[in-house]
């Protein structure tokens, strides 16, 4: 997950319907972590991939959280997001790829991320950083579609290719195995298991369903959510 210094994640317009795209699944991991209670008062949360800061929106709005911290190589994304968050009474730090160093140890409550861990290499490197920053008794949530055992995963990651991404192949527990060897507990469910799924399919672009069972199926079956709980 090296600094990117380019215009657009996809380009400017899908750029902006992928938030919306994402709100849904967002709120979702929210809720998870609403229900886990996981999040005490004053908390440190960190986004890995915070992209134009869309979850740290939403997590500030939901938890009220002291301080906000987001990792994003792609440089107009992380200015975007600086000037989003600017507004809120929580303190922000917004670091590009190099950005663990400058996370004390044992900083953060609260990680997450959301569909990142396929523009990462090395998931042992991760998952040690992870391991470092957060604190006793914190949990991370890190939801993913784009793994090995969803079927759409080897079309998408020729388009996302095709569009000068760097994306690897992760199987899910391979995930949950870099977490476990990095001394975090893990845990899976899917990220979304009943209620309405949104999609338009009159808008074009990447991440296309061939069916509306396909759609069911990633997003009610392989669309993740991997929880580690750091206990010492």
């Amino acid at each position: 997950m090296s600094e990117v210094i380019r215009t657009y994640f996809f380009d400017n317009e899908e750029d902006r319907l992928l938030e919306a795209r994402n709100i849904h699944f967002w709120r979702a991991l929210a809720g998870h972590v609403q229900a886990d209670r996981s999040v005490p008062s004053d908390a440190t949360v960190l986004d890995i991939g915070c992209h134009r800061g869309g979850l740290l929106e939403l997590l500030h709005e939901r938890f009220k959280p002291a301080r906000l911290v987001g990792i994003e190589p792609l440089v107009s994304a992380r200015r975007v997001a600086d000037r989003r968050l600017a507004r809120f009474a929580a303190y922000t730090q917004l670091f590009g790829a190099e950005g663990w160093s400058r996370i004390p140890d044992s900083g953060v409550d609260l990680v997450v991320g959301h569909e990142v861990l396929q523009y990462i290499s090395d998931l042992s490197l991760l998952m040690g950083n992870i391991r470092r920053v957060i604190r006793p008794g914190g949990f991370v949530y890190l939801a993913l579609g784009c793994h090995t055992e969803n079927p759409l995963w080897a079309t998408w990651k020729h388009e996302l290719e095709a569009l000068g991404h760097g994306v690897y192949d992760h199987s899910p527990l391979q995930i949950m195995a870099a977490g476990a060897r990095a001394g975090l507990a893990p845990s899976v469910r899917p990220l979304r298991d009943t209620g309405w799924v949104y999609h338009d399919p009159s808008v074009s672009g990447s991440f296309a369903y061939p069916s509306v069972a396909a759609l069911l199926e990633h997003q009610f079956r392989h669309k993740l959510l991997f929880r580690f709980e750091c206990h010492t």
